[in-house]
């Protein structure tokens, strides 16, 4: 549902090097112990832009191998705060468990959306690119997660930066008797995928985010290429302009009027129609009543 609540208006606080930083340490990160730690593939950038932006800070840097990864630990000095601490403290992220993991709910500017959805793919994302039988291209661009909310928050930030997407939910089916490192795994939690795959939005996609991992950047600007010359759809319901954002409808209550694809639908008490809404706006209908109907915008956090 196209509505220009939150086009082109974003906060001030952040920038894109924390904005990454923040990404990037809900990806691949731990927050829930005395120090902050990373997880990375030691050559690549992503792990690189974590030694300069601890430096940045004055905090030390203590790397243990790991395999085929490094471990990055950011000790500071024993009797003062630590500066990488503080900073996930600023940005609402520290302490946080992997199906809790949360965006902060801040005034946060452009720029760091940018830098926070950039890390966040460069961690946790992954680019695909994929010929059908026909012999065409296709590209996606996928972030998993296990926490519902978080993937909810990445899209409604894709959607206000005129990037559409989809949601989906992969219920991983438990094995018998897997294990990982010695301990029985009891139960899996379902992974909560954001994809974009729309050729308009991999393009716009492609020109906003500064991936730090290599063949990551370099597979993401090839799959835009290859698609590039597809044109958007012509219903301009995809978040293609930039006076258009889409918001995300949660719940729809009390008595009045709402927009539904351009039209003025009246939302009465007593209903013998129930309005489902996916992720691209558009309503379903369904045999369920509804007594009382609210329209609620999510990306914005306000309230029709």
């Amino acid at each position: 549902m196209p509505v220009s609540l939150a086009a082109a208006h974003f906060g001030t606080e952040g920038d894109a090097r924390q904005g990454y930083f923040v990404g990037a340490m809900l990806g691949d990160g731990g927050m829930t112990s005395c120090t902050p730690e990373f997880h990375g593939d030691p050559l690549d950038g992503a792990v690189e832009f974590m030694r300069e932006f601890a430096a940045e800070h004055g905090c030390g840097v203590r790397e243990i191998p790991q395999g085929a990864i490094v471990r990055l630990r950011f000790p500071f000095r024993a009797g003062h705060r630590n500066p990488i601490t503080d900073c996930l403290r600023r940005f609402e992220v520290w302490g946080q468990r992997c199906e809790e993991k949360r965006l902060p709910d801040m005034q946060l500017s452009r720029d760091f959306w940018i830098g926070c959805l950039s890390g966040l793919v460069d961690t946790d994302g992954c680019v695909r690119e994929r010929i059908n039988p026909r012999g065409t291209v296709h590209g996606s661009v996928e972030f998993a997660t296990v926490s519902a909310l978080l993937a909810s928050q990445v899209s409604d930030a894709l959607l206000r930066l005129g990037i559409s997407n989809r949601v989906r939910v992969d219920q991983r089916q438990q094995q018998q008797g897997h294990s990982i490192n010695g301990r029985l795994v009891v139960r899996r939690r379902p992974i909560h995928i954001v994809e974009i795959s729309r050729a308009t939005a991999l393009v716009r996609l492609s020109v906003l985010l500064d991936l730090r991992i290599g063949y990551k950047s370099s597979r993401l600007k090839k799959v835009a290429e290859v698609v590039g010359h597809i044109t958007p759809a012509c219903s301009e319901m995809h978040g293609y302009d930039e006076s258009v954002t889409l918001d995300r409808v949660k719940s729809i209550s009390v008595t009045g009027l709402f927009v539904v694809n351009g039209l003025v639908t009246g939302a009465v008490r007593q209903s013998t129609l129930a309005i489902r809404w996916s992720s691209s706006g558009k309503a379903s209908r369904g045999d369920d009543c509804q007594s009382s109907l609210t329209l609620s915008i999510g990306a914005c956090g306000r309230s029709m």
